[in-house]
């Protein structure tokens, strides 16, 4: 990414809580802790932001780069927050899509905590970042973060809340490509191997979409649109089933009444359909959760023929 657009990013997140914050008398904020419990994915690595006794009333920001850049540095952080190698995100509002282990708000009390995950921000509301990509697989990273002060100046700045430190550097990494025999992947696995999907369409509600359109649909940020959303979760869903994973009950019911809910609602940028993020939320769950199951061995794989259903009508005669 380049420098201009990350500075510019950084101006928009401190208009953007300017508006939504002010303290009477300066505040120290203390700086947030990090943690990684757990490695979910290939694309992702999932990490705990736990609030100071001051809380992180105005959100925090996470910054992260690959440890072979971190260790070419010298093991030592670029001064300007700014700096190319530096990826970031700014945490300020409420997530409407990674919902799933509690996390409704990145605006943290004393001692709070949220879950998120780097590499699964591309559609999540409350976040300011020009780098929303999954993580590259199989690789280690580094992070740090920091409660954003009331200004919302994450590079520091001069305010009445100014932000607080970093924390201690948190190291992490992403699991290796799945076996060869993996049928569960990320909507951001398919947007990256179209060569991968086993159908040049698919049905969404009740429109048919050409594998183009498709990954047109994927490649746009949901912006709030709760329909864009969806339909990046029903899409890797249905390529998962389709290449041989078998989906739970529920999930075959959550991508009935994803269909349903769509109807003829024709998916951005396609058309201009719309879905409220609250509508939809409850099924971006319950299919994430399903999509982000890669190389954990809890969703069995059928090896897929020349012989097994190659469209979605045909799939669906399966499970009547």
């Amino acid at each position: 990414m380049i420098r201009p657009l990350r500075i510019f990013v950084l101006a928009c997140a401190s208009i953007f809580i300017f508006g939504i914050s002010a303290h009477a008398a300066t505040v120290d904020l203390d700086a947030p802790t990090l943690s990684s419990p757990t490695e979910l994915a290939t694309s992702l690595v999932n990490l705990d932001v736990t609030a100071g006794a001051s809380g992180a009333p105005n959100g925090f920001t996470v910054e992260w780069m690959t440890l072979a850049q971190f260790t070419a540095l010298g093991s030592v952080w670029p001064a300007d927050p700014a700096d190319p190698a530096i990826q970031s995100a700014i945490f300020l509002g409420f997530p409407s899509l990674n919902t799933v282990d509690g996390t409704t708000t990145f605006l943290l009390a004393p001692f709070q905590t949220a879950d998120i995950q780097i590499g699964d921000i591309f559609d999540e509301t409350g976040i300011v970042s020009a780098d929303r990509s999954e993580m590259t697989r199989g690789t280690d990273y580094v992070f740090r973060v920091k409660a954003n002060g009331d200004i919302g100046d994450p590079t520091g700045g001069n305010s009445l809340a100014p932000a607080s430190n970093y924390s201690a550097t948190q190291y992490a990494h992403t699991k290796p490509p799945a076996p060869s025999d993996q049928c569960v992947f990320t909507q951001g696995y398919w947007k990256n191997h179209p060569e991968a999907w086993p159908v040049s369409a698919l049905k969404l509600g009740n429109i048919i979409y050409t594998q183009t359109q498709l990954l047109a649909i994927l490649g746009t940020p949901a912006a709030g649109n709760g329909l864009i959303s969806l339909a990046h979760q029903l899409i890797a869903a249905k390529l998962n089933i389709l290449s041989g994973a078998i989906a739970p009950s529920v999930v075959i019911g959550a991508i009935a009444a994803a269909d349903v809910m769509i109807g003829s609602k024709i998916i951005p940028p396609i058309g201009s359909g719309f879905l409220s993020p609250a509508t939809t939320s409850h099924l971006n769950d319950d299919l994430e959760e399903f999509n982000s199951q890669e190389g954990q061995g809890t969703i069995q794989c059928q090896h897929t023929t020349p012989s097994k259903p190659q469209s979605w009508g045909q799939l669906k005669a399966l499970y009547r």
